[in-house]
């Protein structure tokens, strides 16, 4: 299993970032685990959403190890979009996952203005996102160089409003999908519950977090 997330918390090994939601100021973590096994060493490679190789590592694998997990120190700001992680062992793809960096719709508050976006969507200085450049890799790791895709991403940096809405809505649908649904008023469906009889709806019933008007022993609740 692997996973990115943020606020990664090493002795209870989990991420305080529940809701995995990831932007571009973000200092992002993998997190390996792994079965019994004997030692191996293998190479991690993440790549951004135009497949520039952002940085690539070893890790040496000890037989008793459950967990590994490493922060790359990516310079800043993330390209938004679709990233990729590759797992490789001796140059050969053994796992591959997907994550999300979001765009940001608000900023200090406020609906993002387009001299932010540019600053803050269009990756990092010199589209570079360490000191030590992997372009070669590429070809070994038949990851195509697309100017296309550098095009479409200076345009998505400069989206604002109801387009930046649009953008971010599609890319949180190609990673997303809802796990439940539940009604908040009447509805004609017989088959979807009330949000009230729901545990995971914020509409549940939570006695612990009910207050009430001051009793005669000054309670609350």
């Amino acid at each position: 299993m692997a996973e990115i997330g943020t606020e990664w918390d090493a002795k209870e090994r989990m991420f305080r970032n529940f809701g995995g939601l990831m932007g571009p100021m973000d200092e992002t973590v993998g997190m390996q685990k792994w079965s019994k096994g004997p030692n191996i060493t293998v190479t991690v490679v993440w790549i951004d959403p135009t497949n520039v190789i952002a940085a690539t590592y070893d890790i040496l694998i000890d037989a008793s190890a459950e967990f590994t997990h490493y922060r790359p120190p990516l310079n800043q700001p993330l390209r938004p979009g679709v990233w990729s992680v590759r797992i490789l062992h001796h140059w050969s793809p053994v796992a591959e996952m997907n994550f999300l960096i979001a765009p940001l719709s608000y900023y200090k508050h406020q609906p993002i203005r387009q001299e932010d976006t540019l600053k803050l969507h269009n990756g990092p200085a010199k589209n570079s996102y360490m000191e030590q450049s992997f372009h070669g890799l590429n070809p070994v790791l038949n990851i195509p160089v697309s100017l296309g895709y550098v095009e479409q991403a200076k345009r998505n940096a400069a989206l604002t409003g109801p387009e930046l809405e649009h953008w971010l809505d599609s890319l949180v649908g190609e990673l997303w999908e809802a796990a439940d649904v539940c009604a908040v008023g009447p509805t004609a469906c017989p088959v979807m519950q009330a949000c009230s009889k729901n545990p995971w709806s914020s509409l549940s019933p939570d006695p612990k977090s009910h207050l009430g008007a001051p009793r005669a022993d000054g309670r609350i609740r």
